[in-house]
């Protein structure tokens, strides 16, 4: 089977997303790369928290019986597994939009995307990685964006979300970017990531 009829296996983690930049003639680029930690059990024990705070508050606030008591409980209980199963039928359904990497062909084809349509890359076409919110203790995340010289953003790719904001895992994610970019034959906007990151710590040892 060649390698455009082979269907395309989407990666969960980065370091699977960097092994498939590196060898495959096509890649899949998903709306959304979480880093480990985030995921359906992290928002089902969130939820239940903020239920069983819920629920406290309501009985002593209305000084419940037993049987209200647990009919509240049964309501809120009802309302955080709704609130669960949303998630991960929000989080399937995402995972099922992003775009094909086409190294071969130049071109960028957009999976479940409607207003996109497949782009066919050329030197006016660039890639930068662009800071998209997060806190650099605990997570950070960089947002993939296609430009052209011309007509400027074309479109916005992938958010790598990164747990902990690593220097290991952002040095990956710029190793991809710069593959992506030598791969598909374009150029890269923006400085480095790693440039950034250590501006960024040059400047909080500075205010500190």
């Amino acid at each position: 089977m060649s390698a455009a009829l082979r269907p395309l296996v989407r990666q969960r983690s980065l370091n699977a997303w960097a092994g498939a930049i590196e060898q495959q003639s096509r890649v899949w680029l998903p709306l959304q790369l979480r880093g480990q930690g985030v995921g359906w059990l992290s928002v089902l024990w969130g939820a239940s928290l903020v239920g069983a705070t819920l629920w406290v508050q309501v009985f002593f606030s209305l000084d419940l019986d037993g049987v209200a008591a647990l009919g509240s409980a049964v309501l809120i209980a009802c309302c955080v597994g709704g609130a669960t199963w949303y998630f991960q039928w929000a989080q399937r359904r995402e995972a099922h939009c992003g775009w094909v990497a086409d190294f071969q062909h130049r071109t960028l084809t957009p999976v479940g995307l409607s207003e996109q349509q497949t782009i066919e890359l050329g030197p006016d076409h660039s890639l930068g990685c662009y800071l998209n919110g997060g806190d650099q203790d605990s997570s950070v995340a960089f947002q993939l964006e296609l430009r052209h010289a011309r007509r400027g953003p074309l479109a916005a790719l992938t958010v790598v979300q990164l747990k902990g904001g690593s220097t290991k895992d952002i040095e990956t994610l710029d190793r991809c970017v710069n593959r992506l970019v030598d791969r598909l034959g374009i150029r890269r906007s923006g400085a480095s990531l790693l440039a950034r990151s250590t501006t960024t710590k040059r400047g909080s040892v500075a205010g500190f």
